[in-house]
């Protein structure tokens, strides 16, 4: 046994400790008692309500099925396209409103040189806006068109 006050061991029936003269409490082996886990239970989110526009407060905001996929209208970024393709207003409809000031401004110098000696100039930007507009009519129509936001126009 071991003395409690000074931990010196004595003989198992001592009633006294040998080393500073306390008295000794029979006790049997010590008793281990494992350590309990603190379990914490993991933080709930909180929930934020989305933010309004200060423009509009109680305009609803809107829901999308899927992530990734832009809420504009892939119907009518098509007829934009098809209609008005190398003015570029499809990509007005779509944010891209820098791409499509190049459009717009390359298709009216365009139109301008020819109708000046050097009109085959004026050909190759209409010709090159042209394929540009058709590219990007194809890929409306598979649903691989982006909006400003990086999301495909898929609705």
């Amino acid at each position: 046994m071991f003395c409690s006050n000074c931990g010196k061991q004595n003989l198992d029936n001592a009633k006294f400790c040998e080393s500073c003269g306390k008295p000794i409490v029979n006790t049997s082996a010590p008793q281990y008692t494992p350590p309990q886990p603190q379990y914490a239970p993991p933080p709930q989110p909180i929930y934020q309500p989305p933010q309004q526009s200060p423009f509009a407060p109680n305009a609803a905001q809107p829901v999308l099925a899927e992530v990734g996929i832009s809420p504009k209208s892939r119907t009518a970024t098509a007829l934009l396209c098809f209609f008005f393709s190398i003015l570029g207003i499809y990509r007005f409809y779509a944010g891209k409103a820098g791409t499509g000031v190049l459009m717009l401004l390359l298709t009216i110098v365009g139109s301008i040189l020819l109708v000046t000696p050097i009109m085959i100039a004026g050909a190759i930007i209409l010709w090159v806006l042209g394929l540009w507009a058709f590219i990007d009519f194809i890929m409306i129509l598979v649903g691989k068109f982006k909006d400003k936001n990086g999301l495909y126009i898929k609705r």
